[in-house]
């Protein structure tokens, strides 16, 4: 590319771009790739159960494997290294056609900026966010497919609806409607009473007045906050649907890269961020670098006047043309009788060595800004023994940990709204596959309406076990995090 104004008389300038902060990013998001964080599911109340933490485990499991989870996590940490913030949302849906049975999905949301998330927020991964608005865009065949009863988009352009010209926000315009979903807490308070024997219940349930007549009036009572996260989705002119989600968060996860708050604004960096500018230098001393030795003259031989007489073709073509040899006019002479010398070339143009040197320090810059030098990068360097070379990818490591570690946060709030959402998903009588850790997947059965965690069914006669039903919905289950090389590699 070159570089001159429209219409300016001065001849182009060279612009070149010669991009290296691609293989530092690709350092830390391949690096993870090969390390991906996994959800690890642990019991944490007495009615909880090893046997079905296992379950609940291969059922996350499952989800990741038909989410193609390698995806989600992926595409999040992309964005996460590259500028910041990455993301991806948890969706419900049915098994097929033919069935009222659904699944838990995990969808990649690939546009970061799409994404507006409550800015209050303290948690990493978003977990205490009380509203989120996804931003997407459908084409016109799209949108009256999907929503027949809504308002066509030549009655919403004109509708008189104002857009932000000052951004260039526009709700509709060429051949396409913005879509905008909406999640967001709506609390109701509800009286809690406490009965005799320690059982409680809400006021207007059908336990409440099973405990009225057991135990008589309640002992004490007491305001409590019911929340529950409502959906909608709407076109920025009507609410084109309505729902209740059924999980207990918000159904989006964030992944940060850096984050800085400064005055009550939270500015957010990934590893491209503070090496901008080096990379700018770097850039710049290159394109000067390809100008200099691009305007210098071409290497010429230089001689006396009259040397070349009779050989002009051959000698213009010098540079261009292999001859065999080239002759020169031996009569010329410095009038003493003494012959001039041959024709010589001219030393060729070099680069400049304060240019030379300021380009290596701009590669340099790069290095320290993203924190990975020549041995992270599989160049060499100072060190010659194996050990001092994985000590210094170490370090390299160590000051972009921290992508990694945000990463296995998100994945651990992802797998904990799984798990809160699995016995609500999973509310019939129904087989269901669970995935191991090594891969393999076998069918189990669950039924939400057993009072116990896991029931063996024996052969009467033997005593021989012939399978376990489980309810996953018995018992409270929290999640740890692991990272490092899955079970297959």
């Amino acid at each position: 590319a070159t570089r001159t104004l429209p219409g300016d008389s001065i001849a182009a300038r060279p612009m070149l771009t010669v991009n290296m902060l691609p293989q530092h990013i690709k350092q830390v998001t391949n690096d993870v790739r090969q390390n991906m964080p996994a959800g690890k599911i642990v019991p944490a109340s007495g009615e909880a159960s090893v046997d079905v933490a296992e379950v609940l485990e291969g059922i996350v499991k499952h989800v990741e494997y038909i989410s193609d989870s390698d995806v989600v996590y992926g595409t999040a940490n992309d964005n996460q290294v590259t500028y910041g913030e990455g993301y991806w949302r948890i969706l419900t849906k049915y098994e097929g056609v033919d069935s009222f049975n659904q699944e838990v999905y995990l969808d990649p949301i690939e546009d970061s900026f799409s994404v507006y998330l409550d800015p209050t927020v303290k948690k990493p991964s978003g977990e205490d966010a009380r509203w989120c608005v996804i931003l997407s865009t459908m084409t016109e065949d799209e949108y009256e497919q999907s929503y027949p009863n809504a308002t066509p988009l030549s009655s919403l352009e004109t509708s008189g609806m104002e857009t932000d010209t000052s951004s260039d926000f526009s709700w509709y315009g060429d051949g396409s409607v913005r879509v905008a979903e909406y999640y967001y807490f709506n609390t109701i308070v509800k009286k809690l009473y406490l009965f005799k024997g320690g059982r409680t219940a809400q006021e207007g349930t059908p336990e409440y007045e099973v405990f009225v007549g057991q135990f008589g009036e309640p002992v004490k009572s007491r305001d409590v906050e019911i929340e529950t996260v409502k959906y909608l989705k709407s076109n920025g002119y009507e609410v084109l649907e309505r729902n209740d989600w059924v999980g207990s968060y918000i159904p989006v996860i964030r992944v940060l890269g850096n984050c800085v708050k400064i005055r009550g604004e939270i500015h957010f960096s990934g590893i491209v961020r503070n090496a901008k500018d080096p990379q700018r230098m770097y850039n710049y001393w290159t394109s000067q670098e390809a100008e200099m030795l691009a305007l210098a003259p071409k290497a010429p031989f230089i001689g006396y006047g009259g040397q070349f007489e009779g050989y002009e073709n051959k000698w213009n073509t010098a540079n261009t043309q292999p001859w065999p040899y080239l002759e020169v006019n031996p009569d010329a002479s410095d009038g003493e009788g003494r012959a001039f010398p041959l024709p010589q070339r001219a030393q060729p143009p070099m680069a400049q060595q304060g240019l030379i040197a300021a380009k290596q320090a701009a590669a340099e810059d790069i290095k320290r800004a993203t924190g990975q030098y020549n041995a992270s990068l599989g160049e060499r360097s100072n060190e010659r023994s194996g050990k001092a070379i994985l000590a210094r990818q170490h370090e390299g490591d160590v000051s972009t940990y921290h992508y990694s570690a945000n990463l296995a946060w998100a994945v651990r709030y992802s797998t904990r709204q799984i798990v809160d959402l699995i016995p609500k998903i999973y509310d019939t009588a129904r087989v269901a596959r669970i995935i191991g850790e090594d891969g393999t997947s076998k069918m189990v059965k669950m039924d939400p309406s057993q009072p116990h965690p896991v029931t063996t069914v024996k052969d009467r006669t033997s005593g021989v076990e012939i399978e376990k039903i489980y309810n996953p919905g018995v018992g409270k289950y929290d999640v740890c995090v692991t990272t490092g090389p899955s079970y297959m590699t």
